[in-house]
């Protein structure tokens, strides 16, 4: 069952979650004893795809397309390039990672100091309100005092008009009463004058 199509035997480490199925396999012992040997080779050589996982796959196809295993040259070549691959993902993350924190830091200073702008500007409405109103009740209070004034000077004045129509009133009461004992008074007749 050779194919001419190469199949890939491995799966990047970053992708593996929706790429990969686990299942459980039973294997004989005389056969996991070569596979964990292979798989140390490779730890101890430091190669890469050195896990029992990768070493069925490779094997797999081996036997079942007619792919070749891959070489100790490959693995090596495959383990440098990736390396590089890794550390320069790793670098380009942590440098998004670093603009996404700036961002997120700026964006942050921006909103507080928007919110302190507001808070301000809500105090300073506040405080000119209760200037507003201070001054308002001032003047209201002015205004009724003021008022007062006026209503009592205006009470004093009809006091004072009300005493003095009393004081003409009761004059002239007098002088009707004084005009009507005169006019009731029977006149006595003067006596002549003595001669001398």
């Amino acid at each position: 069952m050779a194919t001419s199509k190469f199949i890939k035997p491995y799966i990047e480490h970053g992708e593996k979650a929706g790429a990969v199925r686990k299942i459980t396999v039973s294997i004989p012992l005389h056969v996991l004893r070569p596979l964990s040997d292979e798989r140390t080779r490779r730890q101890v050589n430091n190669l890469r795809h050195a896990t029992n996982s990768d070493l069925l796959v490779e094997a797999f196809l081996h036997a079942f397309t007619g792919q070749p295993l891959p070489t100790d040259e490959e693995l090596r070549r495959i383990m440098a390039t990736a390396k590089k691959a890794v550390a320069k993902k790793l670098v380009a993350k942590k440098a998004v990672k670093k603009a996404a924190v700036k961002r997120a830091v700026k964006k942050a200073a921006v909103k507080r100091a928007v919110k302190k702008a507001v808070v301000k500007r809500a105090v300073k409405k506040a405080a000119v309100k209760r200037a507003v109103k201070k001054a308002a009740v001032k003047r209201a209070v002015k205004k009724a005092v003021a008022k007062k004034v006026v209503k009592k000077a205006a009470a004093k004045r009809v006091v004072k008009k009300a005493a003095a129509k009393r004081v003409v009133k009761k004059a002239a009461a007098a002088k009707v009463v004084k005009a009507t004992k005169a006019a009731k008074a029977p006149k006595v007749a003067k006596a002549p004058k003595a001669k001398k």
